[in-house]
Formats: structure tokens, C-alpha cells, sequence
């Protein structure tokens, strides 16, 4: 399919140039004016071909467009060959193409990691960065209008008499004309949401599809029907025009908050936009991180975990300081210590209730539209273990309690000697510094994903 037209070798697309380039002869073509060449039906032109193949692995299905043999899956990694089977699917309306290089890629995502101080070392490493991977994933495309008279609900107060308010009730009418188009949501069921939804594309920059920004990039074909993310795209739609319409200062006066305009989606379209991929094992080989980078802004999204000894060397210097500035207050009461260590507990087992609460949405999908539109039954288990409270172990209410319990006891009792309230204080904030060390366990399997072969179904 991407042939020179001068010598007949394979040509790709070269990001930084714009341009396609043979590698054999040296040439150089604009994607546009190589697509008017050629010769097809109107028929044709509405279909796409490619080898489509299905990675033994994780089963994700992924398609190539030219003779590749060999290639590696976006999502675990691993090595395939390409099963010999051709796919036609419905050609996409529209392609974003890479603007950002390889090597711009590696230097943001290095930027992204440099900034987080307790990102692992391994994160970094020469060679992991060499399997970033150009994507061309499948996106939604949706375009919102809306024209005619919106009426919205108002109310004023009038008058009060005895206990009882009166407020009198408005009908808010305006007349709107709007059109919100580009709004995309990724088609693969195998991408997360999250993911997608950190690293957003400008529409404006897309143009017709054309097969000619394809070679030199990897594509992955659509499981997720365009219609499942219709909702979420008005959710936008109707979010944005309330913030806009709340600047007409009669919404305030009649109390109308939240002023509603009733979209509909007009269009519904298929593009291909740029990503660039990482898929990487952690240190012990059972969980597998994920860094996409919008290969039209360069902006990133990492799975960034936190390494225990870097911590571990941050905390005892950050102590230091911290020691010396007690030195100076001149007098503590000792049942002011045991508060602290009291109301320490108390936000450190808030902050672990959200990062566990969060955990269980990951491991659900419970924000994945398009995982749990593919997967039916995980969709109906998702919101029967939403109902349900998060799941901690013993170890967990155990620190905690001890922690709360300990120098709340001292207080209440009051002992005289002051050696009880330093040491329960001390015993308390040692279990609270313990689980700190719970907190970075969790956060690690929060921006960790689970290795793709355990959810395939069926097959190897």
C-alpha cells in the first residue's frame, strides 16, 4: 500500500518534515498530492484494508498497512507475528498526523519523570525509552447543535409571612445558536479512558484521511461503537454552554444555577489521532505501567510509582530540619503531642480511604465507557462492587486504630508522669509513619495495571 511512486520501495511519513520520504530513492513527496494520483472508486475509497491480527498475549486486536511481519503490542509489549487475515473496515473521516517526533517524545517524557522526585530509576532508562511506539489510535468524533429557544426554570423571593417563604417562579427563555465540534473519545476498548482523556487533541488541526501518514506508525482498529460516548460528549456540550450562559447576569437574579441547553449530536465521525505508546513491567515483573504522549502537542501522561527508598532518604532529610525547629519552641505541653499524633491519624487514614476508594474504580473500570461497553459483565459487577464499601486489610484498621486509640487513652486517663504521653505519642505516630509505607503500596498498584493476559478470555 505505501509505495514510492519513483521506484516502487516502501516510503514513510517523517514527522518533522510533514513530508513522505523513500528511503531507497531518496524522495520526497507531499501525503496530499501522492493521494490525488491515484485511481479509485468512490466505493473504494470509503473502505480501509489492512492486516489485522489479534496479540497472542492480551488479545488486543491491532491492524498494520504494509507488509510487516513482525511487530510488538501497544498494551503488553510483547513480540507477534502477523496472522494472515485481512480486515476492511469503514475508512475514517479524518487523521491528525504525528507532528511531534520520537525523539521529542522521549524528551518530554523525560521532563514528565525528572519532575517527580521519587520516580523509580528504571523509569528512566535508555532502553526503555527506545520501544516509545507511534500509534495512530481510533477516536470518536462527535459534533453538538443546538438552534432555537431554551427555556430554563428561575425563581425570586417576594415575601415572607409568619413561617412561610414565597418565592415567585420564572420561565428563562434564550435563544441559542451553538456548535461544539472535535469533541473525541478514544474507540479502544483496550486503551483506558484516563489515559485518553489526559492528553486531548486539537481538532482543529485534523484533515481528511489519508492513508499516505500511515507508513512508519502502527494503527489500532476500533472495538467500541461510536455511539457509546454520545452521552458523555452532550455532558460537555450542555457543561460548557452553562458556564457560558451564566455570564447573562438575568440567570443570577432569577436563581438559575445550573441553565440547561437540550443538545443533540449531529454528527458522529471516525479519525485517527497520533499517540505515542510505552508499555513497561515494573521491578518485579507483575504489573505493567503505561505513558502515552499526544503526538500533535507532546503533552504526557505516565503511570509514575513512588520507590520506597527514595522516600525513605527524602523523609529522614526532610526530619532534620524539622527536629531543630522543635528545638526552638520552648515548652511543650505533653497532651498537645498526643493531639497532634490524634489529628496526624485521623488525615492520614482519610487520605488512604480516598487512594483506596480509587483503587477499587481502577480495578472495576468503572470510568472505562469503552472497556465496560465491550464487557457486559464486568459493566453489571462494576456496579454491584460500587454499592459496596472498599475492602481493607485487618493489618490496616488495625494501625490505624492502635494509633487513634493510644494516646487518646493517655488523655483521657492523664497519668502524671510525662513519659506515658511521649511515649504513646511516639508509638502512635510510628504506626502512622508505617502507614504512610501502606499509602505508597497503594498508590503504586493505583497507577499500575495488570499484566493483559490475565483478562483475556479464552484462547492461550
Amino acid at each position: 500500500m505505501a509505495k514510492c511512486p519513483h521506484c516502487g520501495a516502501e516510503y514513510q511519513f517523517n514527522a518533522k518534515t510533514q513530508l513522505i520520504h523513500c528511503e531507497y530513492c531518496g524522495s520526497d513527496f507531499n501525503p496530499n498530492e501522492v493521494q490525488e494520483k491515484k485511481k479509485v472508486s468512490k466505493k473504494e475509497n470509503d473502505l480501509l484494508s489492512g492486516a489485522c491480527y489479534r496479540c497472542t498475549q492480551c488479545g488486543a486486536t491491532l491492524m498494520t498497512f504494509d507488509e510487516t511481519a513482525v511487530t510488538f503490542c501497544s498494551y503488553c509489549g510483547s513480540q507477534n507475528m502477523i496472522e494472515d487475515k485481512i480486515t476492511n473496515q469503514r475508512q475514517p473521516d479524518f487523521i491528525i498526523p504525528f507532528s511531534k517526533t520520537q525523539e521529542e517524545c522521549v524528551k518530554n517524557y523525560k521532563k514528565k519523570v525528572s519532575s517527580f522526585l521519587f520516580a523509580p530509576s528504571y523509569m528512566k532508562d535508555s532502553l526503555l525509552l527506545q520501544k516509545f511506539r507511534g500509534i495512530y489510535m481510533p477516536y470518536g468524533i462527535y459534533k453538538l447543535t443546538y438552534q432555537g429557544d431554551v427555556v430554563n426554570k428561575g425563581q425570586k423571593y417576594n415575601h415572607r409571612s409568619g413561617d412561610y417563604v414565597y418565592y415567585d417562579d420564572y420561565a428563562i427563555h434564550a435563544d441559542v445558536d451553538a456548535t461544539y465540534d472535535g469533541i473525541s473519545f478514544d474507540l479502544s476498548s483496550m486503551y483506558y479512558d484516563e489515559y485518553s482523556h489526559a492528553i486531548p487533541f486539537n481538532f482543529k488541526e485534523a484533515i481528511p484521511f489519508n492513508t499516505n501518514y500511515l507508513p512508519g506508525f502502527y494503527a489500532d482498529a476500533k472495538d467500541v461503537e461510536i455511539g457509546v460516548y454520545s452521552d458523555n460528549a452532550i455532558s460537555i456540550g450542555s457543561n460548557d454552554s452553562s458556564r457560558f450562559l451564566l455570564k447573562n447576569p438575568t440567570f443570577r437574579k432569577y436563581s438559575c444555577h445550573s441553565p440547561k441547553v437540550p443538545f443533540h449530536v449531529g454528527e458522529k465521525r471516525v479519525g485517527m489521532f497520533p499517540v505515542y505508546f510505552l508499555s513497561f513491567y515494573n521491578k518485579k515483573k507483575d504489573k505493567i505501567h503505561y505513558a502515552v504522549v499526544n503526538g500533535q502537542t507532546g503533552k504526557v501522561a505516565a503511570d509514575l510509582p513512588i520507590d520506597f527508598k527514595k522516600y525513605l532518604i527524602f523523609s529522614l532529610l526532610l526530619a532534620i530540619p524539622i527536629y531543630f525547629g522543635l528545638l526552638v519552641i520552648p515548652v511543650v505541653i505533653p497532651s498537645a503531642i498526643n493531639v497532634f499524633a490524634i489529628f496526624t491519624c485521623i488525615v492520614s487514614f482519610l487520605i488512604f480511604m480516598i487512594q483506596l476508594n480509587a483503587c477499587n474504580r481502577k480495578d472495576i473500570h468503572e470510568n472505562d465507557e469503552g472497556y465496560l461497553s465491550i464487557n457486559r459483565e464486568e459493566k453489571m459487577n462494576a456496579k454491584k462492587k460500587k454499592k459496596s464499601m472498599p475492602s481493607m486489610k485487618i493489618g490496616y484498621w488495625f494501625k490505624y486504630l492502635m494509633a487513634f486509640l493510644i494516646p487518646l487513652f493517655i488523655i483521657i486517663t492523664h497519668p502524671v508522669s510525662d513519659y506515658y504521653y511521649y511515649g504513646s505519642s511516639i508509638i502512635s505516630l510510628i504506626l502512622v509513619l508505617s502507614s504512610f509505607f501502606d499509602l505508597i503500596k497503594l498508590h503504586n498498584r493505583l497507577v499500575s495495571n495488570p499484566i493483559p493476559q490475565l483478562e483475556k478470555r479464552g484462547g492461550e
